[in-house]
């Protein structure tokens, strides 16, 4: 038992013999927390688990469940199967019977128990190397059993680990006890996941706030990995996430990189840390991009799901799904913020173009997607949970965060953006408190910009028009050009100075194009003009010079597109794009 919690039931006690006749033999006080200790097994393979409940007082029954699923994965999954060895104590060591009530709870008779302790193993996957100090992660709730009607309480974790053995976490270090974790409740208490065994750590300091930077399983060597490299990326991230919202909404962060043999990279945002899995052998080919994509999407949630959220989604009911039709701004509009600090940290300066043709591609995807126009994004939010709408409320969300972001800054002379909402909606939310009713997110759209936003949001998140790249983009000076399927298109490679490249018969190596059906073309913007006047099968006259100087005629039909074209160039320089590259209007708690 924890030491302050002992004082105050001693002098509660002392008081009640002084002014009260003798009690009954049953302590008159009721459990005030939950105490859990994890013990790993030293094979790697599996942990004990020990939840121990005490002072109990006239209980007749007790339910102990195990979490339906987990928050960010928004599926069902069956937790009870790595469970095994599950059993009971009474106060003095005796066994209690475990009712099972369905596969993942359990009923306790608890009259007469003053303490109840309950035991089992948990199976784990251990990602170290063979011959290896074991390595392996819990996520909370996949791991932790609780006890109905105790949610609001306090609960704390105690660890015996295997000689050897590390641990990260955001679990709070609970004050004047040594290897004790405390959390609030069971909500925070099993959004902390845990990383046991053979671990790096690394440490940085930004805003006055403590980073951890764990990295574990089968991780790189230096050689490949260059470790001071990826924690100056990392920060780099923070950085430039701070500079978007303006606040660190915790004390410490924790970063918990798991190098294995999953297929690429996969992550899972918490309240002050986050998950990252990433294959090792990807980094080990240099393939850092998406390490690093991953990472920004995480950090970010900190503030966008974590803090600003549906009301459903926290204080969460884990024996049902929180379904809400939110989610292609949770995590889509988080995909596009991954690519917004990604390009304000300067790890895309290598290519200039990196953040346009990253929604482009995003576009594409959308454009390719079977729900695409079918489902809208408050659907595809919705039906996550029976996985059946064909389109992706990340997708989604990514292209809307553009378009809104550029919808915003255009209404508002560049003075306000998607940014500012972001800011508004941390600190009106305040977290712990309930989160976002429906229409928030485009009241505050409104209350931040004076944009009304109704009838986008009626056309492209509620609705299922597809979405308007076209008439949006222009607004930031971009260039757009579509051709759908079905136009006509010339069917040649023709370069700046009109020359055909990759030629095929009839036409030759050389050969420079100078007249369609007469008309003289002198550069690709006179020839892109008139594309749209031809007709698919339509017979050309092309006059060309050849490479030998010599001119002559020659017959071409005209093509036709098998699938849509879309074509986006940032032309010449435009304060509104550059404003969503840099950062501008910049955030008045971050500027100097």
């Amino acid at each position: 038992m924890h030491m302050k919690r002992l004082l105050a039931l001693l002098l509660v006690s002392v008081s009640a013999l002084v002014s009260a006749p003798i009690a009954p033999a049953q302590t008159p006080f009721d459990l005030t927390g939950i105490d859990w200790t994890i013990a790993p097994h030293a094979d790697g393979e599996s942990a004990h688990l020990t939840m121990k409940m005490e002072p109990l007082h006239a209980r007749d029954r007790m339910v102990l469940r195990l979490p339906l699923w987990r928050p960010g994965s928004y599926r069902y999954a069956s937790y009870q199967n790595k469970i095994s060895g599950l059993k009971a104590f009474d106060q003095d060591g005796n066994p209690v019977a475990l009712d099972s009530l369905d596969p993942r709870s359990w009923q306790v008779d608890a009259e007469g128990l003053t303490s109840l302790r309950v035991e089992y193993h948990l199976a784990v996957d251990n990602d170290a190397a063979a011959k290896a100090t074991p390595v392996y992660f819990l996520h909370g709730p996949a791991t932790f059993l609780w006890l109905e009607g105790a949610e609001d309480l306090p609960h704390f974790l105690h660890l015996d680990l295997p000689e050897g053995w590390d641990f990260s976490s955001g679990h709070r270090p609970y004050p004047g006890e040594n290897n004790t974790w405390y959390s609030p409740n069971f909500d925070v208490f099993v959004d902390c996941p845990m990383a046991f065994g053979a671990m790096e750590k690394y440490f940085f300091e930004l805003q006055g706030k403590e980073f951890e930077v764990a990295l574990l399983g089968r991780v790189p060597s230096e050689a490949r990995f260059d470790r001071e490299d990826w924690i100056d990326r990392v920060r780099r991230i923070s950085q430039a996430t701070y500079d978007i919202v303006g606040d660190f909404p915790f004390e410490r962060y924790v970063y918990l990189f798991i190098f294995n043999r999953i297929g690429g990279y996969s992550g899972l945002e918490h309240l002050n840390s986050t998950t990252i899995q990433v294959s090792h052998r990807m980094i080990e080919q240099g393939q850092l991009e998406p390490l690093e994509s991953v990472t920004a999407h995480e950090f970010f949630h900190a503030w966008n799901v974590k803090r600003i959220r549906p009301q459903n989604l926290g204080p969460f009911d884990y024996t049902k799904d929180a379904r809400t039709t939110d989610l292609w701004w949770m995590e889509g509009v988080t995909s596009y913020y991954n690519d917004v600090i990604l390009e304000r940290a300067g790890l895309r300066a290598d290519n200039e173009d990196w953040f346009l043709e990253s929604q482009l591609r995003n576009r594409r995807t959308l454009e390719n997607s079977q729900g695409y126009g079918v489902a809208s994004p408050e659907q595809a939010s919705w039906k996550i949970w029976q996985d059946d709408s064909n389109v992706s409320y990340y997708d989604q969300g990514q292209g809307l965060g553009l378009l809104l972001d550029i919808r915003i800054r255009q209404h508002t002379g560049n003075r306000r953006s998607l940014d500012d909402v972001v800011r508004a909606l941390d600190r009106w939310v305040a977290y712990p408190d309930r989160g976002l009713r429906e229409g928030d997110l485009q009241r505050m759209i409104h209350a931040v910009s004076g944009w009304d936003a109704s009838e986008f949001f009626d056309l492209y998140i509620s609705g299922t028009h597809k979405f308007p790249y076209e008439e949006v983009l222009p607004l930031a000076g971009l260039s757009v050009t579509s051709s759908p399927r079905g136009s006509a298109y010339l069917g040649l490679r023709v370069n700046p100075d009109l020359g055909i490249d990759r030629p095929q018969a009839p036409f030759r190596d050389g050969d420079v194009l100078l007249r369609i059906d007469g008309q003289e073309m002198f550069d690709l913007d006179g020839l892109r003009t008139i594309i749209p006047t031809l007709a698919p099968g339509q017979l050309l006259s092309l006059d060309l010079r050849g490479a030998d100087g010599a001119t002559r005629s020659e017959t071409w039909t005209v093509k036709e597109r098998d699938r849509d074209v879309f074509r986006v160039a940032t032309g010449s320089s435009n304060e509104l794009w550059q404003g969503i590259l840099e950062g501008y209007p910049r955030n008045p708690a971050t500027s100097d």
